[in-house]
């Protein structure tokens, strides 16, 4: 009883305060007069700033998931982008063969990869066409992107192919838009090396390599690659120019055999 009493004695008048407080804060901010209105837009005006840490900290959250969303959409977009560049690359070499098909009039076979060739001193495939398809010895061979080789010999039913990659390979070759022309070669993975190529030719790192009218058994302009490197040969009169194939020789699987050629 004592305690209860002491309680009520000397924390009766700030109870009272308290609610008096919480009672008149109640009626400004309920209240519809125009004086208390005033007031109220008074009082949250000059408070605001009280605000402000939150709306920033608001704020900041909003800018950091956006930024989160746009970086995801930028992602989307830049890998969408190598897939259409991809394809246009892809399209503009079906173009490239088709229109050649269309121009030269040769006619072409279509064959499929079906081994590893069986010649332990060349590197070589089998495709799965061969004389009765009219394929015969020294028919150029090609990927969709460019030349892969060279038949060297047939059965009734499959060929084998000399990949550019085999170190006897050569072919008579023209760089464009100089129409310089050389002897190719295979140096390493998908990099070839031109070489009977004088010092003064006008040649440029992005320049494309096709076989030349010079070659007996490929017709000229068929895409071969395209330049990476020119070298200077310190004791010579020419230089040799460094080429990446068009065509990935590790991953071929249809190919096209020219069966009527023209003049390596």
């Amino acid at each position: 009883m004592i305690g209860a009493r002491l309680f009520n004695d000397k924390n009766l008048p700030l109870f009272t305060l308290l609610i008096c407080i919480f009672l008149s804060i109640g009626l400004i901010f309920s209240d519809s007069n125009e004086k208390v209105q005033s007031f109220r837009l008074s009082i949250t005006e000059n408070f605001s700033f009280l605000y402000e840490p939150f709306n920033w900290i608001d704020n900041q959250s909003f800018l950091l998931k956006r930024i989160e969303v746009l970086s995801s959409d930028n992602l989307k977009l830049n890998l969408e982008n190598e897939i259409l560049s991809s394809h246009k690359i892809e399209n503009n070499y079906l173009r490239e063969f088709l229109n050649f098909q269309n121009r030269e009039k040769f006619d072409f076979v279509g064959s499929d990869v079906i081994s590893r060739g069986n010649s332990s001193n060349l590197n070589t495939i089998l495709i799965n066409r061969g004389l009765n398809s009219g394929i015969k010895e020294n028919n150029p061979v090609l990927s969709s992107r460019g030349v892969i080789g060279k038949v060297i010999t047939s059965s009734k039913n499959t060929s084998e192919v000399q990949l550019i990659s085999d170190g006897n390979f050569r072919l008579s070759v023209r760089i464009m838009p100089s129409e310089v022309e050389g002897i190719l070669r295979w140096r390493s993975d998908t990099v070839c090396e031109i070489f009977e190529v004088k010092k003064t030719a006008k040649i440029n790192i992005g320049d494309s390599v096709v076989t030349s009218n010079l070659s007996t058994y490929f017709p000229p302009d068929l895409p071969i690659g395209e330049v990476i490197s020119i070298h200077d040969k310190a004791d010579s009169f020419n230089k040799v120019i460094r080429l990446k194939l068009y065509s990935d020789l590790s991953k071929l699987n249809q190919l096209f055999v020219i069966i009527e050629g023209g003049s390596q």
